[in-house]
């Protein structure tokens, strides 16, 4: 209890939330436990069945029409496939707008004889006529899209020996990068709590919906993944370890953050994948986080659990039950 009064007062929020904490008692209601209702939120972040089945179909599909293309193409060997993101890693959720992205890597097994833009235009026209909404050259990857439903994003590898793995980009560059050394380190971050995968999930949820609400950018799900992993605190109820993971996610960019964000990846490249925020997104997103903290403690201390469901769902949107 002390230590959590500790880190609000290191965090700087004053006001009502101070006056709010300032009886040890006050801290944390048995009363205001949502533990079943996060438990439900969890699963109602789960991608349907039928969607599943479609994404194993499409995948299965696209697998099998670029394969049948670069065997007939010169100077091309057949590429492999490995699923990789949040698929790969337990963390996908369902948006708001029923939505879901799926990653799936294209592998190589040797050093490209043609540049990184002319691989992704033969994978375009492997895939063309695909679907009725079409394809995107992106700069790391290619994209396919399928209408109000899912995108599958393909970034293209190659390897020499099947240990140092390396991504294209956009210049025909490639960099040494492996999604799967991430999964790993995901996969070993997490594997002695189900409880960390749940937090990644209730974080994307949570950005999904003031994304959707607010119309502002928020960081990705892999800065969300990122974090929760590194600032991860366990409890026996998820309301609690998730505010007190908020808490500290919010403490580490006003200690260390005032002019430049950074959150790098804990594999190589290394790179800063917090990058894409502008100052004014970097604002909004520190106020809709201090939000979560300042509410979501005030949610812990309620005596009535169906109040603090209501704040609940006020803070992570309608597939919160919060009735």
């Amino acid at each position: 209890m002390v230590a959590l009064i500790r880190l609000l007062l290191a965090l700087g929020i004053v006001g009502g939330l101070i006056k709010l904490f300032s009886k040890e008692d006050q801290v944390i209601s048995e009363n205001s436990n949502c533990q079943d209702e996060f438990l439900t939120f969890n699963r109602n972040l789960n991608i349907p069945a039928s969607k599943l089945k479609r994404l194993k179909q499409a995948r299965r599909a696209i697998q099998k029409a670029i394969k049948n293309y670069f065997e007939t193409q010169n100077g091309f060997s057949i590429p492999k496939f490995a699923l990789q993101g949040s698929y790969a890693t337990g963390t996908m959720i369902r948006t708001a707008k029923d939505m879901c992205d799926f990653d799936l890597g294209i592998y190589f097994f040797e050093e490209p004889s043609k540049t990184y833009e002319t691989i992704q235009n033969h994978i375009k026209r492997a895939l063309t006529g695909h679907t009725t909404v079409g394809i995107s050259l992106l700069p790391r990857c290619v994209r396919l899209k399928y209408r109000g439903d899912f995108h599958i994003d393909m970034p293209i590898y190659y390897t020499l020996d099947e240990k140092e793995f390396y991504l294209g980009a956009r210049g025909d560059e490639w960099e040494l990068c492996d999604s799967k050394v991430f999964k790993d380190w995901v996969a070993d971050k997490t594997k002695e709590s189900l409880q960390s995968i749940r937090i990644i999930r209730y974080f994307k949820a949570w950005a999904d919906h003031y994304r959707t609400k607010k119309r502002t950018k928020m960081p990705s799900g892999l800065v969300f993944t990122i974090w929760s992993i590194r600032f991860y605190q366990s409890h026996e109820r998820d309301d609690v370890a998730f505010v007190h993971i908020a808490a500290a996610i919010l403490k580490h960019l006003k200690d260390n953050f005032q002019f430049t964000w950074t959150c790098e990846m804990p594999v190589a490249p290394n790179d800063n994948v917090l990058d894409k925020l502008n100052k004014l997104q970097q604002v909004n997103f520190r106020e809709t986080l201090e939000e979560l903290v300042s509410k979501g403690f005030e949610a812990l201390t309620f005596d009535n659990k169906a109040k603090a469901a209501k704040a609940w769902g006020k803070l992570l949107g309608g597939r919160f039950p919060s009735s």
